[in-house]
């Protein structure tokens, strides 16, 4: 079947069934209701997690609430080592909207002394039974905590909501918000615009996820994700049969920042915490992933499309699953009316302008990977 424009309808199918067939095929921005009840972490609560993750650091990120007026960087907050446990108990009572604490990107591997029964899950509803906590990562915040926008270079979101309200503004991946790689952040590609200003905000997604929603980003979907309440969330990002592709975008694009900037001293070049390595190491990983492709076997007809439209996908008591198509508006902007990078650095601009633009990067990797194949 093909989920079309304003077609709701009812289907008899196992969740793993609806993840492969609707998700991944449709490539939709979609939120899934009522998939979770049973699942083990949407039993967990604040103060048994205080309990269970009590002694384990986390980094914990302080900031101003983002409400538009401003394009925000992780630059703009502070950065402090947490214990987990003390955070989750200091999110029961936490109630000041001007100031926000946020421990993001907490990798599940990572917190490796936290009692089992805060680990002992997997994504198999999903259809993803190869994947548990050790593929996972941890969003804990107080109300107003929020990631910038950006997308993903590699890779989709599968984003389970369990504690609180979570806000997401999401766009296609080839809407123009200005991106940019200056601040570096491996993997990920920024927004230089204020995302929530009326000429973006009436071309968004808007969803508000509940706990108990679970909401898909495709791969390389702008978006950014703020919270309501004091809020926890957990993800997995599912790997994808063009990610070599990516991943070697993401290695020529390290190599190329990192030898450039690598003496400035100011360090506002990249977000901080970002490992950055030497010149070697980052030369081996380009060989790496150009191994990683020729060995993928990529499908010559491998062409991932994108819906402008999001679904709703709801699991009825009866085991039908119901889902809602939702049309969007069809907004896209055209890239002579986009903003330009703007920078104090000659150098800044220019990087940006090559690592920045999908057309030069696709370029220098197709004219790689020809002259890899020459060379073989």
């Amino acid at each position: 079947y093909f989920i079309q424009s304003n077609l709701s309808c009812s289907i008899s199918l196992m969740e793993h069934d609806v993840f492969r067939d609707i998700l991944l095929k449709e490539n939709c921005v979609s939120v899934l209701k009522s998939f979770i009840t049973n699942w083990a972490p949407s039993k967990w609560d604040l103060e048994s997690l205080s309990r269970d993750t009590l002694g384990q650091e986390v980094k914990v990120k302080i900031g101003s609430p983002y409400f538009g007026g401003w394009v925000p960087k992780e630059s703009d907050c502070s950065f402090q080592e947490w214990d987990l446990g003390n955070l989750f108990k200091f999110l029961q009572t936490y109630d000041d909207k001007t100031k926000f604490y946020y421990a993001g990107y907490a990798h599940f591997i990572q917190l490796s002394d936290t009692k089992s029964n805060f680990r002992s899950f997997d994504w198999s509803w999903a259809g993803l039974p190869s994947k548990d906590a050790l593929d996972s990562t941890l969003w804990a915040g107080s109300s107003g905590s929020f990631t910038p926008c950006h997308k993903d270079v590699y890779g989709c979101n599968l984003h389970a909501q369990l504690i609180g309200q979570k806000e997401w503004f999401l766009w296609p991946p080839h809407f123009d918000l200005c991106p940019t790689r200056i601040p570096y952040e491996e993997s990920s590609i920024f927004s230089n615009v204020d995302v929530l200003e009326e000429q973006y905000l009436e071309s968004a997604v808007h969803i508000i996820a509940n706990p108990g929603d679970v909401v898909f980003i495709p791969k390389q979907w702008w978006h950014l994700a703020r919270n309501i309440d004091n809020s926890v969330s957990i993800n997995t990002w599912i790997d994808l049969p063009d990610d070599s592709i990516g991943r070697l975008k993401e290695s020529i694009t390290r190599l190329l920042i990192c030898s450039i900037k690598e003496n400035d001293k100011t360090g506002t070049w990249k977000n901080p915490g970002e490992e950055i390595g030497t010149y070697e190491e980052n030369a081996i990983l380009v060989e790496q992933s150009l191994t990683s492709v020729d060995q993928a076997n990529i499908p010559s007809n491998y062409n991932r499309k994108y819906s402008n439209s999001y679904l709703i996908i709801n699991k009825q008591e009866n085991g039908k699953i119901s889902v809602e198509n939702i049309p969007q508006m069809q907004n896209s902007r055209d890239s002579a009316e986009s903003p330009i990078f703007k920078s104090d650095s000659i150098v800044d601009s220019l990087l940006n302008c090559i690592v920045a633009d999908d057309v030069i990067m696709d370029r220098i990797v197709s004219n790689i990977l020809k002259s890899s194949a020459t060379t073989s």
